[in-house]
């Protein structure tokens, strides 16, 4: 059976303004642990990585506070190195911001051959310049996809799929694999999702990297940088069913949830839910699977 090992991310070095630095205590207080054992998942909480105090704080171009974000992108590929160590173990970070994507991307590229779907209301690829301060998490695919000093092997661009996004990208990311929000309502989420799935060659690990803002903000209204336009919440979750029932995903990581816009936890409760549902679909596919 799959364990599924969850970790806390307490990263904000990659933001822009405060409101995701324990965010992983938000999912705890709702329940997620028990959410999830509930519907057949055998779960193991690790905590959260721990991260230095002394992370630099500044807006020097081009990277806001670097290397802040490359510190933690390294403490998280060696943690998550451990979990891929064993075959039955399927870690899901929680808390972090969009660049924790570069670690964790280079860590299952040590294990294979690698995609990352990078399910996002944003196309998070802004190049870095020299007169401009942006955060890690606005350059995180950019930084994924391109060799520069500030991450060492890069994947190449057709190893990384956007999806969702609204806000479209930067001229240089043509080679970026892309379905936009709006593809996906014209093709059928089913047809859309499926159609990447396909392409993607059998034996390649799949990283699933969930940005909540995908989902609109009248749905989730804790995501740290909220768009109007969105998947809805059921949208959002039968593209995680569909997607986490491959068997070839490894690793899952949520992030952008700002506990500071969650008084109630609704925001929380509903992500866990999502993660539970599609986490119980691919318990369910593996064990028909495995049946002779």
């Amino acid at each position: 059976m799959e364990t599924v090992r969850l970790l806390g991310v307490p990263l904000r070095s990659g933001s822009l303004y405060p409101g995701s630095e324990n965010d992983a205590k938000g999912y705890r207080d709702a329940g997620l642990v028990d959410v999830l054992r509930r519907a057949g998942n055998q779960v193991v909480d690790d905590g959260d990585l721990e991260i230095p105090s002394y992370l630099p704080h500044h807006s020097i171009p081009p990277i806001r506070n670097w290397p802040g974000p490359r510190i933690v992108w390294d403490l998280a590929r060696l943690r998550v190195a451990q979990y891929l160590e064993h075959a039955d173990h399927l870690p899901v970070l929680l808390g972090c911001d969009c660049s924790i994507v570069v670690g964790t991307a280079q860590a299952l590229s040590n294990a294979g051959d690698v995609h990352v779907i990078y399910i996002d209301g944003d196309f998070d690829d802004a190049p870095p310049e020299a007169t401009t301060t942006r955060s890690g998490a606005a350059l995180a695919v950019w930084l994924l996809t391109n060799e520069s000093p500030f991450c060492s092997r890069p994947l190449t661009p057709e190893k990384v799929s956007v999806v969702g996004w609204t806000n479209g990208p930067f001229a240089g990311s043509t080679k970026v694999g892309s379905i936009s929000l709006k593809e996906i309502r014209e093709r059928g989420r089913g047809e859309a999702i499926q159609s990447l799935l396909q392409r993607i060659p059998q034996r390649t690990k799949i990283l699933v990297h969930l940005d909540i803002d995908a989902v609109r903000q009248s749905d989730l209204p804790a995501a740290y940088f909220p768009h109007t336009e969105g998947l809805s919440l059921e949208e959002a979750g039968e593209m995680l069913d569909t997607v986490l029932t491959d068997e070839r995903v490894r690793l899952i990581e949520i992030s952008e949830y700002a506990a500071l816009r969650d008084a109630d936890g609704q925001s929380a409760v509903k992500i866990a839910g999502l993660l539970a549902h599609a986490l119980d679909q691919r318990r369910a596919r593996r064990l028909h699977d495995s049946k002779p």
